[in-house]
């Protein structure tokens, strides 16, 4: 093999090594949990070492904001506990972030970031601020509810749109709903099932 080929091919490994396992600076990651013991926030990776943990805006609470050290070994990432002072661990405490009081492990998985000890999935917050859903499948059949996401601030930038096919359709079966089984998969066990589109929620309605 040619040497410019050669060094041609390292430099394309290269590039998609850092592709699959490096998370993207300066953008803020949308961690959606499973279930209500652990609370939504964000992450922001400032650099290679610096994580900053944010909390999602609630009217008259201040936001949190604390800078955490990590590090990235081949995708998977380790949120280190170990620099957090006193101050900060209370305040992770108050705002319920209490994961966040020892190491979280996370791997990267595609574009996501997956916390599988506590349930949590991580998306880019970007592909999302337009475009959230809840799906539906009603006897095999989907139905996508539009979410409303408030932005960094807690305001809402737009009222979601009612999908009048689902309204209809949940009214018909409103009589019946005692012949259904029903199950919700949120966060990291609807990104499992369903894919990274429907993070934040897929309700299934089947008739037994």
């Amino acid at each position: 093999m040619k040497k410019p080929l050669r060094i041609l091919i390292t430099l394309l490994i290269f590039l998609i090594a850092c592709e699959s396992y490096a998370q993207e600076f300066n953008k803020v990651y949308y961690g959606i949990a499973s279930d209500s013991i652990n609370r939504d926030h964000y992450l922001e990776f400032k650099n290679d070492s610096v994580v900053e943990l944010i909390s999602i805006h609630v009217h008259m609470q201040p936001q949190l904001r604390i800078k955490l050290t990590y590090s990235n070994n081949e995708g998977n990432i380790l949120i280190e506990s170990d620099q957090e002072t006193k101050q900060d661990a209370n305040q992770i405490k108050q705002y319920g972030f209490n994961p966040f009081l020892n190491e979280i492990h996370i791997e990267k998985d595609g574009k996501a970031l997956l916390n599988k000890v506590d349930g949590i999935v991580y998306v880019i917050y970007d592909d999302f601020k337009n475009k959230s859903y809840t799906t539906y499948i009603i006897d095999s059949i989907k139905y996508r509810q539009e979410n409303a996401i408030a932005n960094s601030y807690g305001l809402l930038e737009r009222k979601p749109k009612r999908n009048r096919k689902l309204k209809r359709k949940l009214k018909k079966i409103k009589s019946d709903l005692y012949n259904y089984q029903i199950e919700v998969y949120k966060g990291i066990d609807a990104y499992l099932k369903y894919g990274y589109d429907n993070v934040f929620g897929v309700i299934e309605l089947k008739r037994t």
